[in-house]
């Protein structure tokens, strides 16, 4: 994982994988074990397609086409994501709070 971290750190984005994905496991455990499946999904698919700046310029058609979940699961896991002051949702876009 120190690869992958590294990675992470010379791309010049503002915010670890590794605690992203500590963060988001410990946000979904108290919701059901799909909810929680798809949020790490989520979190995984977000790093992977945003910008070194921590944006995700997509849409919630394509992203729920992407990750192959309902619109409604995809918009409960945002949802729980921007509570918890994560993401955060603009004019169509899915931002990361920085670290």
């Amino acid at each position: 994982m120190k690869a992958v971290e590294r990675n992470v750190t010379n791309s010049g984005r503002p915010f670890s994988e590794e605690k992203i994905l500590k963060e988001c496991r410990h946000y979904f455990s108290s919701e059901t074990a799909r909810t929680a499946e798809i949020g790490e999904r989520f979190m995984e698919y977000f790093i992977k397609n945003a910008s070194n700046e921590g944006v995700l310029f997509k849409t919630i058609k394509e992203i729920t086409h992407d990750l192959n979940i309902s619109h409604q699961t995809l918009t409960k896991v945002l949802k729980r994501l921007e509570e918890k002051e994560i993401i955060y949702r603009r004019n169509g876009i899915i931002g990361f709070w920085n670290e």
